[in-house]
C-alpha cells in the first residue's frame, strides 16, 4: 500500500484527501485549489502515514477498479493505491461517520488527517 485518496462528494463539486505512505499530503477541491505540500508539516504528515497503515486492514473490503468518476452528493470513494493495482469502495458519508460501515474507523482516521489540515491552514496565512 501506498497510498489513499479519499473522495467526498458535496452540492459544489468534490474534495479528494491525498495521503502517501511517505507522509505527502494535499486536498484537492474540484472547484479548483485546495492545499498541496502539507506533508511537509510533521502532524500532517504523520497523521497520513497512519492513514495508509490503517487503509491496509481495508483490503479485504475493496475491489479492483480502472473507473473513478467523481462521486455523487453525501458519497464518499476510498481509493487504495496498491503496488497491484487501485481497489475502491463507496459508502454514504452520513454511514460512515455514525460508524455504521466497515470503512468507518478508516473514514474518521481520514478525518484526524482532515482535522491537521484545518490546523495547519489556521497557523498559515492562506
Amino acid at each position: 500500500m501506498w497510498g489513499v485518496l479519499m473522495e467526498t462528494g458535496y452540492q459544489v463539486g468534490s474534495a479528494t484527501l491525498v495521503s502517501l505512505a511517505d507522509g505527502t499530503t494535499s486536498l484537492y477541491y474540484s472547484t479548483g485549489g485546495g492545499m498541496l505540500g502539507s506533508g511537509e508539516y510533521s502532524p500532517v504528515a504523520e497523521a497520513s502515514k497512519a492513514l495508509v497503515t490503517q487503509a491496509e486492514d481495508h483490503l479485504q473490503h475493496v475491489s479492483l477498479n480502472n473507473e473513478f468518476p467523481l462521486p455523487e452528493v453525501g458519497q464518499v470513494r476510498f481509493i487504495l493505491l496498491t503496488y497491484t493495482g487501485l481497489f475502491t469502495s463507496v459508502a454514504p458519508e452520513k454511514i460512515l461517520a455514525a460508524g455504521g460501515h466497515s470503512f468507518s474507523p478508516l473514514f474518521l482516521k481520514a478525518h484526524e488527517t482532515l482535522e491537521q489540515l484545518r490546523l495547519l491552514a489556521g497557523k498559515k496565512d492562506i
